[in-house]
């Protein structure tokens, strides 16, 4: 990953029509900049190892300070134990206590923290499940930079 404000390469980004050109050419295959002014955290909830390691990365490749938790209690533990974050990314399918009741007990706590609500699997009625629940946005992993840039940009009050 790239650290904040570098560019990186998107193999995921559609190729351009000057594909023979020098790389710092191509423009459509950077990471958004952002740069953050104000230090930002994430709380980052997912029953997949590998799952939290990408998006942990993503988080941390745009400066902000990171911390992974593999099921809904251990992240409800957390909070109540006076954790704060500005941003908590959360998996609707996690062991012990789901996305959706892990949402709830976090924002019954009184957490106003954006918090984004991700899946694998996009359907109509988990997600506004998952926005009832309490969440901010709902989105089909993967997160992206092109998804989490403007969010970023957000809770930085850019």
């Amino acid at each position: 990953m790239a650290p904040a404000g570098v560019a990186s390469g998107n193999p995921a980004a559609p190729r351009r029509a000057n594909e023979g050109a020098p790389a710092e050419e191509e423009k459509g295959n950077e990471f958004p900049r952002v740069i953050l002014r104000n230090r930002l955290t994430a709380l980052v909830v997912d029953g997949s190892r590998f799952c939290r390691m990408v998006e942990q990365g993503l988080l941390q490749a745009y400066g902000l300070e990171t911390q992974a938790v593999d099921n809904g209690m251990a992240a409800v533990e957390l909070i109540a134990s006076g954790a704060n974050f500005n941003l908590i990314v959360i998996d609707m399918l996690l062991p012990v206590l789901n996305g959706l009741e892990t949402t709830r007990q976090i924002r019954a706590m009184g957490v106003r923290c954006k918090m984004l609500g991700v899946t694998a699997h996009f359907y109509e009625g988990e997600r506004q499940a998952f926005l009832a629940a309490g969440v901010d946005e709902f989105i089909e992993k993967p997160l992206t930079p092109d998804i989490l840039a403007p969010i970023l940009r957000e809770l930085d009050s850019q």
